[in-house]
């Protein structure tokens, strides 16, 4: 008998990664030997695409091509140039199915410069659209798609028509608002999730971070969102949702994993491909209430753990037999 299958559809960017470590950020005018220097594949999109992929199936899944109970579809565009091959070969091997992406003649796929801080972990990121910006604004969703995940690595009216595509469709909607700027308030009526780090959600709520998390993330419940989730880094993870019956149990802070940092480029993207996972399997349960937040967080949470203990972006995210617990 086959497993229930439900299918994710990321549309988002796919970039190069040009990744450089080094034991600090050289000044304006300085010149600094770095440590070593990568090229991988990225874009917040592929990340997010990726990390769905590897967190619904295991490693000997994808080798041996056996199904998994999740199909994750990447949506978006490459150039034509020497990295867009390997690319697509790349996401095949993760088990991704391929076949929205589209392949924009005149184009060059979109880049990301990446300078990593070996000591800290933290890195700072250039990114070059290319291809992504020219993702035409047309109704990019299949009929069968369950659940829909965005970014904002696209061009705004990309990806605002096709969320609004995705919610009047009764397809569960995640938003990763990266990079985060100002959206319209008709953005966020009937979001099933928002998933923000601190900084984005004070940017797109417009407070200051010296507010509680309770009341930032009450404007965006007010504003139509079910679920909104802050990422806070090494103090765990807040959320409030609307969607609670109980008044006291509508808001929550999970605690982070304690684990040894070497590489943070891919904890964001892994946290929010195995929510979208955990998102996708509640809906093969044919019913709203299976949906189970603090265990969605739970799970995003181990797998964050593990990216961060190695170096990389797509290469640093789990296999769903890698994530510790499972």
């Amino acid at each position: 008998m086959a497993p229930p299958h439900t299918v994710i559809s990321v549309v988002g960017s796919l970039n190069v990664d040009l990744v450089t470590r080094t034991s600090r950020v050289p000044a304006a005018g300085e010149t600094l030997t770095s440590e070593s220097f990568d090229i991988g594949f990225g874009g917040k999109g592929a990340n997010q695409a990726v990390a769905c992929a590897r967190l619904s199936r295991t490693h000997s899944q994808a080798i041996e091509g056996r199904p998994a109970d999740v199909e994750v579809r990447m949506v978006g565009a490459v150039g034509e140039d020497q990295f867009a091959d390997d690319f697509l070969k790349s996401l095949q091997g993760d088990g991704l199915n391929i076949s929205n992406i589209q392949r924009l003649p005149n184009q060059k796929t979109g880049v990301a410069v990446i300078i990593v801080e070996s000591q800290t972990g933290e890195n700072r990121i250039l990114f070059s659209p290319g291809a992504n910006y020219a993702v035409p604004a047309d109704n990019l969703l299949q009929d069968d798609t369950d659940v829909a995940l965005f970014q904002l690595e696209l061009p705004t009216d990309v990806v605002l028509r096709n969320m609004k595509e995705a919610r009047d469709r009764g397809i569960d909607t995640i938003l990763n608002p990266a990079p985060a700027f100002t959206l319209p308030d008709d953005a966020y009526q009937g979001l099933n999730h928002l998933i923000m780090n601190e900084t984005e959600a004070t940017i797109l709520s417009g407070i200051s971070q010296s507010n509680s998390w309770d009341e930032i993330a009450s404007i965006f419940v007010q504003k139509g969102v079910e679920n909104v989730i802050i990422t806070l880094g090494a103090e765990g993870v807040y959320y409030q949702s609307a969607y609670r019956q109980v008044q006291s149990d509508t808001a929550k802070l999970i605690s982070a994993k304690k684990v040894e940092v070497v590489d943070t480029t891919a904890a964001g993207d892994t946290f929010v491909g195995g929510y979208a996972v955990a998102v996708a399997r509640s809906k093969a349960a044919s019913k709203r209430d299976a949906f189970d937040i603090d265990a969605a967080i739970d799970f995003a949470n181990r797998a964050a753990s593990k990216a961060v203990q190695k170096k990389g972006a797509q290469s640093a995210i789990p296999w769903l037999d890698e994530v510790p617990g499972i």
